[in-house]
């Protein structure tokens, strides 16, 4: 026996007696609203497999079935749809029964011989209203579980409090950020636990860490600095915010607080790089612009040393041999000729030795045909020659065997001693070169004057700056600092590779 409504509420009567089951479909006919659609079973099991194919929102249940009585009815329903309303129409007027069914999750307990159309519409409302406001609440409560987890969860530290400032919640994050746990935070004052510095200490100041104060970004963002609960400082990106009700009154103030530290840490490190590299470029750029000079004060010096050294000798030579030609076609007695051609020849050693102090200066032959050291040693004694400062040597037999390292090494004791020349007011030089384990090292250390107070201004810092290249190109390091007993010293250290034994 079933009503039917086009749209309504699903209504499963649970009723062995046909008579009452007719009885009761009628009276929901009669009600107000009739929107609702009945389907008719006879004992506990159709009820449980029809809730099993289709959802119902209400049911209507008698406690004397076939295969079932009394509490047990209720319970079965129950275990099989726990959501869904359960009004109890049956004809025991027992009010422990009645108890224990509401217990058991009975919405209402209707006994039949007092049943009326308008009582068991009633029924139907309230129960539909109070299940309908369960479920609002479940959810409500649900929704409060999901949002608590994620607060709980969150690598951001989530803090509430009141508006007197004293803590009311504090989640995960804000234990791992500040170091407090729950217990020892929740009912402190917010000072004590996200302590500010010290000149910004006090309640006022204690506000606008839940507070977003004047001049924040359009997001309320702004950034503080707090403390640990060790005392380690922190920078901190904070969203705060103020807590009301529905009706817009004031229920507390809430911060988001994330740790910035170490990304601020690492932009400072970025941005002191970056200067660094920037500075670098322009240095390098000067030494690029001071090399160009370099190379073209050394080509003309070249020129006039070719055009007023050798041209010179070779004219003198020319006109040598010249005179010698005419003398010896018009027949003169060698005799005469001897002084002359003696003449020719010491200019002819002249020019040789011109020739071999251009190519000498160019690149020391020594550097090619007997190696590092003998070039030093020779550059050394040519250095005290020119200078008149007194030059030691102690330079140790190498394993070094490599073209490139050894120039720039060379090309570095150079720069050195023109430094010492220029702007050591130096009586002594001493320069050493040895193998350690892993290394080799060469020293270049003078008594003179030390080092310039702003090194970087003079114009030693672009020679420092070539000798600093040079060594990193052969992937060494180089210093230069005051020695201590004065002077300065020049250190240059170069890696030895790595030696691989063959298995």
């Amino acid at each position: 026996m079933s009503a039917q409504a086009a749209v309504g509420r699903r209504v499963l009567l649970v009723e062995d007696s046909p008579g009452d089951a007719e009885l009761i479909v009628d009276q929901l006919e009669t009600l107000p609203n009739p929107a609702l659609q009945v389907e008719h079973v006879v004992n506990l099991q159709q009820a449980s497999a029809h809730l099993q194919q289709r959802p119902f929102d209400i049911v209507l249940l008698d406690l004397n079935l076939p295969d079932g009585s009394g509490l047990h009815c209720v319970q079965v329903i129950r275990n099989e749809a726990a959501a869904v309303p359960i009004v109890v129409l049956t004809g025991l007027d027992d009010d422990a029964l009645a108890l224990q069914c509401i217990t058991a999750g009975a919405q209402d307990y209707l006994t039949k011989h007092a049943l009326h159309a308008q009582t068991l519409g009633r029924a139907i409302s309230h129960a539909l209203a109070r299940a309908q406001a369960a479920a609002e609440e479940q959810r409500a409560d649900e929704l409060q579980a999901r949002l608590a987890a994620i607060v709980d969860s969150s690598y951001d530290a989530i803090v509430s409090s009141t508006t007197g400032g004293t803590v009311t919640s504090w989640n995960q994050g804000a234990e791992r950020i500040f170091g407090f746990s729950a217990l020892e935070a929740i009912g402190r004052p917010v000072r004590e636990v996200i302590p500010p510095e010290p000149e910004n200490d006090g309640p006022a100041h204690e506000r606008r860490v839940f507070q977003p104060r004047r001049g924040a970004d359009a997001g309320g963002v702004e950034e503080v600095v707090r403390f640990h609960k060790d005392g380690r400082p922190l920078t901190l990106s904070v969203v705060t915010s103020v807590v009301r009700d529905t009706s817009n009154a004031v229920l507390g103030l809430a911060a988001i607080l994330r740790d910035i530290t170490e990304s601020k840490r690492r932009d400072a490190e970025l941005a002191k790089l970056a200067a660094a590299q920037s500075a670098r470029e322009r240095r390098v750029a000067a030494l690029m612009s001071r090399l160009r000079n370099v190379q073209e004060e050394e080509r003309t010096r070249m020129s006039r040393e070719v055009h007023d050294g050798l041209g010179q000798l070779l004219t003198g030579l020319k006109m040598d041999i010249d005179w010698l030609s005419r003398k010896v076609a018009s027949g003169v007695d060698p005799e005469q000729l001897k002084a002359r051609l003696q003449g020719a020849e010491a200019l002819v050693d002249q020019t040789v030795e011109a020739v071999q102090r251009l190519a000498l200066e160019l690149r020391p032959s020594a550097l090619d045909t007997l190696g590092l050291a003998p070039a030093i040693r020779d550059e050394a004694r040519r250095f005290e020659a020119r200078s008149g400062v007194g030059t030691a040597v102690n330079l140790q037999s190498t394993s070094l065997r490599d073209p490139a390292a050894s120039t720039a090494l060379f090309r570095i004791v150079q720069e050195l001693l023109t430094n010492v020349a220029r702007h050591a007011k130096a009586t002594s030089v001493r320069i050493e070169l040895f193998e350690q384990e892993a290394a080799w090292v060469l020293h270049v250390a003078d008594n003179g004057v030390g080092l310039p107070l702003d090194i970087n201004s003079s114009s030693v810092s672009l020679g420092l700056l070539g000798m600093t290249e040079r060594a990193e190109s052969i992937g060494g390091t180089f210093t230069l600092e005051r020695g201590r007993d004065g002077g300065t010293v020049g250190t240059v250290v170069v890696p030895r590779p790595t030696q691989v034994t063959a298995p």
